[in-house]
């Protein structure tokens, strides 16, 4: 098995829904905060959207589709993220640590046709405030190289896709020597650690 510690930090307000009641709070967090889940699920999204040259990705969403796609052996998405309700994925995530600071703000409901608000649309929203710390480990546990770096790649593409409701993160790996240890780092993954062993978006000096 091969551990990949990640820090996360969202770059904007982040609200990640859950069944919460909160009489005062129209659309409250997570109970779970930032489950597994979603971070899963925002992996595959963007590695689908943002796939490397030399993989293979279904784009199916409807689970049979998805399971026909891995049976066949023509997804490498599939293969690595396995599909709902399966034992297949070749990783979990363990969210470890979530320091964040949580608020709230009103919004209003604005109509597509007319760009106007709508009478009555105002509504309140948890949220996790911006720059918040969020740490999670990958635990990886298929013996497949290529697949290790698909993985790696759905962990970069984090930084350009979006968290949640459309909120943008930035993401860092903290145990790029270990890995290289546990891992034969050819020259692509090292690349890929490289990018990975800082922040993208963070300021100098802060």
């Amino acid at each position: 098995m091969i551990s990949i510690k990640v820090s996360m930090k969202n770059l904007g307000s982040l609200t990640i829904a859950g069944g919460s009641t909160i009489s005062s709070i129209d659309i409250p967090l997570n109970p779970l905060g930032v489950p597994p889940s979603t971070i899963k699920g925002a992996m595959r999204t963007a590695v689908h959207n943002l796939l490397p040259k030399g993989f293979t990705s279904c784009g199916e969403i409807e689970p049979e589709s998805i399971k026909e796609a891995h049976k066949n052996g023509i997804c490498d998405v599939c293969k690595l993220f396995g599909y709902p309700d399966s034992l297949t994925s070749c990783f979990t995530i363990e969210v470890s640590q979530a320091n964040y600071r949580v608020s709230h703000i009103t919004r209003v409901s604005i109509d597509d046709k007319t760009q106007k608000a709508k009478e009555g649309s105002l509504f309140t929203q948890q949220i996790i405030l911006p720059n918040s710390d969020i740490s999670f480990t990958i635990h990886y546990n298929c013996n497949d190289e290529r697949l290790f770096k698909l993985l790696l790649y759905s962990i970069l593409g984090l930084r350009y896709w979006r968290l949640g409701r459309n909120t943008m993160v930035d993401v860092k790996v903290n145990n790029v020597e270990e890995i290289c240890k546990t891992v034969r780092c050819d020259d692509e993954i090292k690349g890929i650690l490289n990018q990975l062993s800082k922040y993208l978006w963070e300021v100098e000096g802060k």
